[in-house]
């Protein structure tokens, strides 16, 4: 009886320590102070519109694109020294130009073809890095490297008329006079100017323009021929784009939204 009577207090001691524990801890958590949640305050931001004018506002926003607009004049080929190799003409220029062998046409008819195609190709580069739409084959024959004096080589106004044809038979060219002495060159689509200026209108705020504004404009379109334009013209009202702004057919007005 005595040891069961030990055992009792010893664990009613154990309880006693137990309870007094959870006193302390019941007393430390009440004595803490409660964190507050501090809440970051609501800021209302005011919406982004565009407050400015349309053409202003278009006007800056493509501050940028008007610094990077690269203008192209047309250079013309009779100012061109014979012999000289223009700036624009050096990036283009192919390793055969040092081959005396590419200034005789070939009797063979597929090395014909393919000696067609590798100046054909070239002629429509070269009309595209000097903006030039209509190539007089007289001014041609003089500049390099139609005309190579490094060489002693140069290329016939038969053969320019040959690499003409093809170039006609590929859709990528036309006789600009009955005399078939001028070629008009197709290195890019009228589709594709009117894509240009439509772009070009809209980064720079134009809401109308005249044909007369396309040439002053100074870019590669500038210099086609006024029949070239007005076609442009109207692909863009048929396309959409724009609708006439006179009864003259000689003004648009785009339709940017």
């Amino acid at each position: 009886m005595a040891e069961l009577q030990r055992k009792k207090e010893k664990v009613d001691k154990k309880k006693t320590s137990v309870d007094v524990l959870e006193d302390v801890l019941q007393q430390v958590t009440a004595d803490k102070p409660k964190s507050t949640k501090i809440e970051a305050p609501k800021i209302k931001q005011k919406p982004l519109t565009n407050t400015l004018p349309y053409s202003q506002f278009h006007k800056s926003q493509s501050k940028v694109e008007q610094t990077i607009t690269v203008k192209s004049e047309r250079i013309s080929l009779a100012e061109l020294k014979p012999g000289t190799v223009h700036p624009n003409v050096k990036p283009i220029l192919p390793g055969w130009v040092t081959k005396p062998w590419r200034w005789m046409i070939p009797e063979d008819p597929e090395l014909k073809q393919q000696w067609l195609l590798t100046w054909g190709d070239f002629l429509l580069a070269f009309a595209r890095v000097l903006n030039q739409h209509i190539l007089d084959l007289q001014e041609v024959s003089l500049v390099y490297p139609f005309q190579n004096g490094v060489l002693h080589k140069k290329l016939s106004i038969p053969q320019l008329k040959a690499i003409s044809e093809y170039l006609i038979e590929q859709e990528n060219a036309s006789w600009w006079d009955t005399d078939e002495t001028q070629l008009r060159v197709y290195w890019k689509t009228l589709n594709s100017f009117a894509e240009e200026i439509f772009n070009y209108s809209f980064q720079n705020g134009f809401e109308m323009i005249t044909l007369y504004d396309m040439v002053k404009m100074n870019q590669s379109w500038s210099s086609l021929p006024p029949k070239d334009l007005a076609i442009i013209m109207k692909l863009m009202v048929k396309s959409k784009k724009a609708t006439w702004a006179d009864s003259e057919q000689k003004t648009i007005e785009f339709v940017f939204f």
